[in-house]
């Protein structure tokens, strides 16, 4: 009786171990993206989940007590685990009628399953639902499970609403700061780097994409992020978190030479556009912008290390993209790049 008591305080001491890892592990992102909703499917192997899908709604529903529910017609695959393995569903590909829930091919039907579908909601706002595996240790923690992935999604959301304000202020405190007689030039221009901002760069690249499609020329879409610029501003200070903010600019100017413009399109992001020739997606043009800050860093006095992530996307004739549509490819290659960068700042 000693041995079977002591074999349960372990098997309980280790699923409050494993609950207290998977609190900390879901809410291990920074962006209100939906890169984010692989780290909520990332932790379900203490629960011995293998399969698991989550569905959005396109927005909030609020559903009180008693009341009615009348479920969408459309939901939104946000990301997909697959025998363990986890993927980002790209947002062309995220629209789904209601009847495709439990014939989702991405999902593992080769063999006969039992599926749980899970609301998600806060309080009375319902966000989406989480399909997956019906496994025993499901069935006894599900609830807590559904609360903990329910307020990682509200945080989510809350992340994706700040952003846009984020965007929205940056956006205004530029145009109070643009001279009226200068108005169309200045307007375009970043006032810290000096590059085209979101309106100048959309703009332009915009122009630039329809006019090789036209002549039959390759562009290359690049999406680079600095990474660890909040360590750098809080254990430097501000100036030289503007300083590495400049020389990314810069370096990126230099990449893109006469043949494309760059841009600071968001407060660490950046974007390129650029006439190109290689026959691969891009790595080419990577390498030399990743080469130029390691030989910036081996050289320079400052005690820190200035880096960047980046992924890229070609826009041709044969794959006639949109700017949303390549920047939102190149900005899932980045985020693969970025899961494995180290964030060591200090030299």
């Amino acid at each position: 009786m000693n041995r079977q008591l002591g074999n349960m305080k372990e098997s309980k001491d280790q699923e409050g171990y494993s609950m207290k890892l998977f609190v900390q592990d879901m809410l291990q992102f920074e962006r209100g993206r939906d890169q984010s909703f692989s780290t909520l499917l990332e932790n379900l192997d203490w629960l011995q989940v293998k399969n698991a899908a989550i569905y959005m709604l396109a927005d909030p529903v609020l559903h009180l007590f008693k009341e009615e529910y009348k479920a969408p017609e459309k939901l939104y695959l946000k990301a997909v685990l697959r025998k363990e393995k986890v993927t980002i569903v790209p947002a062309i590909k995220q629209e789904k009628r209601q009847a495709e829930i439990f014939e989702n091919h991405q999902l593992d039907n080769e063999e006969r399953h039992d599926w749980v579908l899970l609301p998600l909601f806060f309080k009375e706002m319902v966000y989406g639902v989480l399909l997956c595996d019906m496994t025993e240790e499901m069935y006894t923690n599900g609830e807590f499970l559904i609360n903990q992935v329910s307020s990682a999604i509200k945080m989510i959301t809350l992340l994706q609403a700040n952003e846009i304000i984020q965007q929205q202020l940056e956006e205004n405190v530029a145009a109070l700061k643009v001279n009226n007689i200068e108005l169309d030039t200045i307007s375009k221009s970043d006032v810290l780097t000096g590059i085209l901002n979101r309106r100048g760069f959309y703009s332009e690249a915009q122009n630039r994409i329809k006019e090789s499609i036209q002549q039959d020329h390759k562009i290359l879409i690049v999406y680079a992020d600095m990474n660890n610029l909040k360590i750098i501003n809080d254990r430097y200070g501000h100036e030289e978190g503007d300083y590495a903010l400049k020389l990314i600019g810069r370096f990126l100017k230099e990449i893109v030479d006469k043949k494309g413009i760059a841009g600071r399109i968001g407060g660490d992001e950046y974007a390129c556009a650029v006439e190109y020739e290689g026959d691969d997606e891009g790595e080419k043009l990577l390498q030399v912008l990743y080469q130029k800050f390691e030989e910036f860093n081996l050289q320079s006095n400052k005690p820190y290390n200035i880096t960047v992530s980046a992924g890229a996307c070609v826009v041709s004739k044969k794959q006639d993209f949109t700017l949303k549509d390549a920047l939102l490819q190149a900005d899932e290659r980045l985020y693969e790049v970025k899961k494995y960068r180290k964030k060591d700042v200090a030299k």
